[in-house]
């Protein structure tokens, strides 16, 4: 069974890079707050309730997504499709991860 503690540890090596993600428990299931600014800019966030394990993974894999491809081209280029084939192929590994932990 997928829980809240589960997903946090399928995506703890990502979590554990990306300085501009920040995951939150509430009354109401869990918070991911995105960072968005650097100084000297205002800071910046905005947050989204996941209140299932599903909503949660379901979030955490679009950032991730995001976050490779940026760590990809450096964001200093366009992302190709083959950037793009990487990313499904390392998103792989945490869908495998969940499908591992619903048996």
């Amino acid at each position: 069974m997928l829980t809240f503690e589960k997903v946090l540890e399928i995506f703890e090596d990502y979590l554990a890079q990306d300085m501009e993600l920040e995951v939150y428990k509430s009354r109401y299931g869990y918070v991911c707050v995105s960072f968005n600014s650097s100084p000297p800019d205002t800071p910046y966030c905005e947050g989204d309730v996941c209140r299932t394990p599903e909503e949660l993974f379901d979030h955490l894999l679009t950032e991730y997504e995001s976050f490779a491809l940026i760590q990809l081209t450096r964001g200093r280029r366009e992302e190709t499709e083959a950037d793009r084939e990487q990313v499904r192929h390392l998103c792989q590994r945490y869908l495998n991860r969940r499908e591992e932990e619903m048996k």
